[in-house]
């Protein structure tokens, strides 16, 4: 009896266990892989794994992280979409109001 108590314990911890704040998908992999190797095919990787990670965020916070709207609105600048990549640089200033200096000079650049 007292070694099913302990179990039962023991599985009630595990599922107390913290949920992530955010949800990244396989962004860790689609980065590096773009980086290491910036091919138009690891480029559209990169770009579908932000979409879903902006699309479908099952964090606890439920935003988006930091720096995705930013990365993919600079890919989206690279690929010519100048003026959506630019409302993704905004939408990260709005929810990150602390990356305003950094994202105002990519903004500026992305003006000359």
């Amino acid at each position: 009896m007292k070694k099913a108590a302990f179990l039962l314990f023991i599985l009630s911890l595990a599922s107390c266990a913290p949920k992530q704040l955010y949800t990244w998908d396989k962004y860790e992999n689609r980065v590096y892989d773009y980086y290491t190797d910036p091919t138009e095919e690891n480029k559209e990787k990169l770009m579908q794994t932000l979409e879903k990670i902006i699309a479908k965020q099952k964090g606890t916070r439920g935003t988006v992280p930091p720096g995705i709207y930013s990365e993919y609105g600079m890919l989206l600048v690279q690929k010519g979409r100048v003026e959506e990549g630019k409302a993704m640089l905004n939408k990260e200033i709005e929810l990150y109001p602390e990356s305003k200096e950094f994202v105002l000079v990519i903004l500026k650049s992305i003006e000359k």
